[in-house]
């Protein structure tokens, strides 16, 4: 019996090794698809700060270094985007991180700006990137080509909250720091509004000092980092109110002030967020019999949400669906065979809503298996019979009494007694169960064995 280095005891040490660390990707899984949810209906997510501590919260001992997730000492790579588990790194010890930090803010004489300090390196690999985030955005990048040795950069910054410095080498790493006790030389009522709305009216108070001011413009931007002066267009006077419509997403509101002494001055707001975008829908149709067919919408809206779907038929409003679901199905009965128009309206929580228009149909026939013989040779033709005498044919098929049968293409063989037809015939045959006698392109005398389905 081995039980040396690559014997017994070695695969079952082994064995026990692998058993652990597929319980703590299990455990990192669970969290992972939780978070998944908690993005989709917490308008407050963001995959910087939200996941990090709903990481470390959920499972005892757990870290996050960069986008590498460590449980019970196995390191996993983290795709924050989605947000899911990656690839098994190593354990925790055998990783090189960068070594990262941030000195305490220093705050301005003027209360109007903090700096801070971020000293960085990873001797082994080098260093090619530092990016700043605030509460889930980037706000600044730096670049580098793998340097290994020490990297230390300065930035001000012009709000309070918590800042995110991700270091980026062949592994990442973060540090949070706080800046608090900027004074705002604009305040805005509200700062900010995560609700989604059509539209947002913010009151603005420039507050003065020994510097009078002389002009106040506006902008409104996605970006969270501040707009140049020249792109200020829109004036407005201190104490306004500025109400921004008509826009889609997440936006910050943002003023620039110029002195009489020329002095100019840019302050930004927290987010606020729009939602004037229709849904985006498709809608698909599926016969179900020769009376009855289901209209399925399918609508996505990534703001305020999906909030009703309206079937209608013929223009007339046949179903209600008020729910919160990506896909919403309504079912037609009628009477007969049916060719509808109908359209679907989708509407998300803010009204907008988006209209798709599709013709339904039942089935039309539905036929089971039967054989029809060949009384006699028939060759009445469109145009000439080409191509080799085995393979595919252009064919003309009409029955005995002067009923036609639209053409198609066939595969036969010559010179056999079977014609083999595609699996899916053209639409717009005729054909009546008691039509016995049809005649077809042939040479010789042949024998049909085939069901007949033709829908449209």
């Amino acid at each position: 019996m081995l039980v040396g280095e690559n014997g017994i005891i070695s695969q079952a040490k082994q064995a026990k090794e692998n058993n652990k660390e597929a319980e703590a990707r299990e455990k990192l899984e669970v969290v992972l698809l939780n978070a998944q949810i908690e993005k989709k209906t917490n308008i407050e997510y963001n995959e910087m700060e939200f996941l990090d501590s709903i990481i470390t919260n959920q499972i005892n001992g757990a870290k996050v270094r960069g986008d590498v997730a460590i449980v019970d000492g196995y390191a996993y790579e983290l795709d924050r985007s989605i947000p899911k588990v990656g690839k098994y790194l190593l354990k925790e010890e055998k990783l090189i991180f960068p070594k990262v930090s941030v000195s305490t803010p220093d705050i301005a004489s003027d209360n109007r700006s903090a700096t801070f300090t971020i000293t960085a390196q990873e001797k082994t690999n080098g260093i090619n990137r530092i990016e700043i985030w605030r509460t889930g955005e980037k706000i600044k990048e730096y670049e580098y080509n793998n340097i290994k040795e020490e990297i230390e950069e300065t930035y001000t910054v012009k709000r309070n909250g918590i800042y995110t410095v991700k270091v980026y080498a062949e592994l990442s790493e973060s540090i949070k720091t706080t800046v608090e006790g900027i004074t705002a030389e604009v305040e805005f009522s509200p700062n900010g509004n995560r609700q989604y709305q059509n539209e947002h009216s913010v009151k603005i108070v420039a507050i003065e000092t020994n510097e009078k001011i002389k002009n106040i413009k506006y902008k409104w931007t996605t970006n969270v980092q501040e707009p140049k002066e020249e792109e200020f267009i829109e004036s407005c006077i201190n104490k306004s109110t500025i109400t921004g419509k008509g826009i889609t997403g997440k936006y910050y509101l943002w003023i620039l002030i110029e002195t009489e002494t020329g002095k100019k001055n840019i302050c930004g707001s927290e987010a606020f967020y729009f939602d004037n975008t229709a849904p985006k829908i498709e809608v698909s149709s599926t016969p179900n019999s020769e009376k009855s067919f289901t209209l399925t919408a399918t609508a996505i809206d990534e703001h305020s949400g999906i909030a009703q779907y309206e079937f209608y038929v013929d223009n007339k409003l046949v179903d209600t669906q008020t729910t919160t679901e990506e896909t919403a199905s309504y079912t037609w009965t009628g009477e007969g065979m049916s060719e509808k128009e109908c359209f679907v309206v989708v509407t998300d929580n803010l009204k907008n809503e988006s209209r798709v228009t599709k013709v339904a149909r039942t089935k039309l026939y539905t036929w089971e298996k039967w054989d029809v013989k060949m009384s006699k040779q028939y060759r009445e033709v469109l145009g000439e019979v080409t191509g080799p005498h085995d393979g595919e044919y252009d064919f003309y098929e009409q029955f005995a009494d002067g009923y036609t049968i639209n053409q198609a293409t066939g595969t036969f063989e010559l010179n056999s007694t079977t014609v083999m037809y595609p699996d899916n015939d053209k639409p717009g045959y005729r054909i009546s169960k008691d039509k016995k006698m049809v005649s077809q392109y042939s040479l010789n005398e042949i024998v049909r064995n085939k069901s007949i389905i033709n829908e449209k």
